[in-house]
């Protein structure tokens, strides 16, 4: 199904707009509503460590007060002795003085023995009453005195009906049982009637026996007092509780403790403080509960609920001393930092549906500028669709794209008849000049049948145009012996668009119409017509050049024999002559006229060889090169070394490259054994596929100044200058001659 381009543009910016306003609008302010939540636990997390620290610092102080006490009584810094209570009171004093949160201090003994000091106005303010009950003889003395902030006496009692036994109290019992500090659960102290805890540890004396336990009361109200102080949001709460479920410590203090008799008897549970919002922040929390229904905490947990359809947040965080098993409680309303984001949403929603709403009509008009001169083009391209390259449409529109791509639809039009034009006119210089050439011009589709055949190709073969085109290619111009390898290449070249016989110029049999075999080259090339591979071959007749390169060896043949015979027959008479004659010097003339014929004929047959060896390569040059050099160095008693890297992909020498270089290398030879008094000589021979490198290296004494190259270096010069390359001549411990030619494409076919 095809949409319009109207509709798609108005249905896309009604979906860019209101859909992009429908995912950002919610998720902007569900965003930035899971930023602030995160944000007021971050807070909360910041006032329940505020709260940690100021409640471990709060009885940590206590902790330390115990630790020392035990500690001076196990080393008797400090007896524990009748006579010695005075010290240990004043002792107990100044820990009061200098911690004033601590509520009091004892010590009791395994004899029943036990001292306190504790704060207590009763008689005074600011004083302190002291408590002594002592074992003697059987008897127990109970003993009160009190005194002032100075440690001075304000009075003193005798309570012998005091039924108090240390021993019996679970502070001492436990800390005696662990056997280390232990901490109580908070609870109503029986004096003060104000919430605290006691934490006792034992003492020891030198031979490990126990001494008494020493207690510290700690008065947690204070606790209250820094917790009511704390800002926790607008309106926020913050409070600490004990792992049974026990409020410790709230903002509001007259909570803190329930009373029966107008008498304090116990902390309140937290559906007790007065606080519905507390009571439901701890329902809120998926707490767990130990084997005995306390609660475990292991880390922080946060959580939110409601109360009255108000949405609350809270977060519970534990101790981080394990033997308190205190919980720090912070909740807080999430309008305190959500309530103005709700408050400006409806305000956004209003903005933004007004704003879409005029963005809307914008889009309309928009594209109706957009679709009109899009419309024209269309009607334009329908035309040219047509062939109708006259008509034409307004198209003039306010957008550059669209204007640029109308003068486009004006300038392809012009391209399309120009180009027309030059078609038509390329068809007729094509027609021409396959109608011209000498050489048929073959085309064969991918069915291997024939689908153009030019003029030249009627008068080689025999066959018409019409005659010929939609016939097997190899089953009517291929002799019935025709190398099957040549078959599946043109297949190959059908099929793929390439391959071996692609690119290069090869010698085949064909046959005519009238059933004639004769010799031709073929150069095959590919063609890409319709998403199939088309073959074009070139085919020259060369019948009689053949018959010009039989002419050719048969003149060569009859000159060796003729002038060959000769040459023999004249080295014959002087190696005769030279047997025959006494004369040193006729003997060297007649041998020097012997050499030369041999030379001359060995020049003779190596012209022959190269014109004889149709499929010359690089190869037999080595060979011919290696039997010459071991055959005229070794008489003169000089060694030599032949090596050649040729690389796979070169192409094989032609006939001119083969007998130049060939005859290079015979000069240099022969200049060395003239010249060079070596004993050496080292040929190196590197083709690639651009190029020929030749070094010739000797062992002797160099050139001389005096003599220069001699004709032999400038013949040498001349050859490979003939080849389009260069020659470097180095007269440096020896002679290194080093010789360059390249192997272009265009340079092999002007060698060709």
């Amino acid at each position: 199904m095809k949409l319009s381009l109207r509709l798609s543009i108005i249905l896309f910016l009604l979906l860019l707009v209101w859909g992009t306003n429908l995912i950002i609008t919610p998720y902007s302010y569900m965003s930035s509503e899971r930023t602030l939540t995160r944000h007021a636990k971050d807070i909360m997390q910041n006032i329940s460590d505020l709260t940690l620290e100021q409640s471990f610092n709060h009885i940590n102080k206590a902790k330390s007060a115990a630790y020392l006490t035990k500690n001076l009584l196990s080393a008797n810094v400090v007896t524990n002795e009748i006579e010695g209570a005075t010290a240990l009171e004043r002792y107990f004093f100044d820990q009061l003085s200098i911690y004033p949160h601590l509520a009091g201090i004892y010590f009791g003994t395994p004899e029943g023995n036990f001292f306190y000091v504790s704060h207590n106005e009763t008689k005074i303010a600011e004083g302190f009453r002291t408590k002594i009950i002592r074992h003697s003889d059987g008897k127990k003395n109970v003993e009160l005195i009190w005194r002032d902030s100075d440690f001075n006496l304000i009075n003193r009692e005798m309570t012998p009906d005091d039924p108090y036994d240390p021993r019996e109290r679970p502070w001492y019992q436990k800390a005696l049982k662990q056997q280390k500090i232990v901490w109580t659960d908070p609870y109503i102290f029986f004096t003060s009637k104000k919430p605290g805890v006691t934490i006792a540890g034992p003492s020891y004396d030198g031979n490990n026996r126990l001494k008494g336990i020493v207690g510290v009361d700690i008065g947690i109200a204070e606790l209250s007092t820094f917790i009511s102080k704390l800002r926790v949001g607008k309106s926020g709460k913050a409070f600490i509780l004990n792992h049974n479920g026990d409020v410790i410590a709230c903002q509001d203090i007259k909570n803190l403790t329930v009373t029966k008799d107008k008498e304090a008897i116990r902390l309140p549970k937290v559906n007790e403080v007065g606080d519905e919002i507390l009571h439901k922040a701890y329902n809120a929390i998926h707490r767990t509960h130990d084997d005995k229904g306390y609660i475990h905490l292991t880390e922080s947990l946060f959580a939110s609920f409601q109360v009255e359809g108000k949405n609350y947040l809270c977060m519970f965080t534990p101790f981080p001393d394990p033997r308190i098993t205190w919980y720090i409680g912070v909740y807080l309303p999430e309008d305190d930092y959500l309530g103005t984001i709700k408050t400006n949403r409806l305000f956004n929603i209003f903005a933004t549906v007004l704003i879409s709403v005029f963005v809307t009509l914008l889009g309309l008009l928009f594209s109706k500028t957009i679709t009109r001169p899009i419309e024209n083009l269309q009607n334009e391209a329908k035309a040219i669709q047509q062939n109708d390259l006259t008509t034409t449409f307004d198209t003039e529109s306010i957008f550059n794209e669209i204007q640029d791509t109308a003068l486009s639809f004006s300038r392809m039009k012009k391209n399309l008849i120009d180009s027309r034009e030059k078609l038509l006119e390329g068809e007729r210089i094509y027609r021409t000049i396959t109608n011209t050439a000498n050489d048929a011009i073959i085309m064969i589709n991918a069915e291997k049948r024939i689908s153009y055949w030019n003029p030249a190709a009627e008068k080689i073969f025999g066959y018409s145009s019409d005659e010929i085109t939609g016939k097997k290619f190899y089953e009517t111009l291929a002799p019935s012996n025709y190398p099957s390898s040549s078959r599946s290449g043109l297949d190959f070249v059908l099929k793929n668009g390439t391959g071996e016989f692609t690119d290069r110029t090869m010698e085949i049999l064909t046959i005519k119409k009238d059933g004639t075999k004769f010799p031709v080259e073929l150069s095959l090339a590919s063609l890409e017509l319709k998403g199939e591979w088309h073959a074009v071959a070139i085919m020259r007749d060369i019948t009689e050049r053949k018959k010009a390169e039989q002419v050719k060896k048969r003149l060569v043949n009859d000159l060796h024999d003729g002038i060959g015979g000769s040459l023999t027959n004249i080295k014959l008479l002087a190696e005769i002559a030279k047997n025959r004659s006494e004369d040193t010097e006729m003997q060297k003339t007649f041998s020097s006229i012997a050499d030369v014929c041999q030379d001359s004929m060995i020049e003779i047959r190596n012209y022959m060889n190269i014109l004889d060896d149709h499929e010359a390569n690089w190869q037999s040059l080595l060979a011919e090169m290696r039997q010459y050099c071991n055959k005229i160095l070794s008489s003169h008693s000089i060694s030599f070394d032949l090596s050649s890297n040729i690389s796979h992909e070169a192409s094989p020498p032609t006939t001119i490259v083969y007998m130049n270089l060939f005859r290079t290398i015979k000069e240099a030879l022969t200049n060395i054994i003239k010249h060079a008094n070596a004993s050496m000589v080292t040929i190196t021979l590197e083709v690639t596929t651009n190029d020929i490198h030749c070094m010739i290296a000797d062992n002797g004494k160099g050139i001389e100044p005096k003599t220069g190259g001699g004709r032999g270096l400038l013949s040498m010069e001349t050859r490979v200058k003939e080849l389009g390359g260069d020659i470097e001549i180095i007269s440096e411990d020896g002679v290194r001659i080093r010789i360059n030619i390249p192997l272009t494409q265009d340079y092999q076919e002007l060698l060709t």
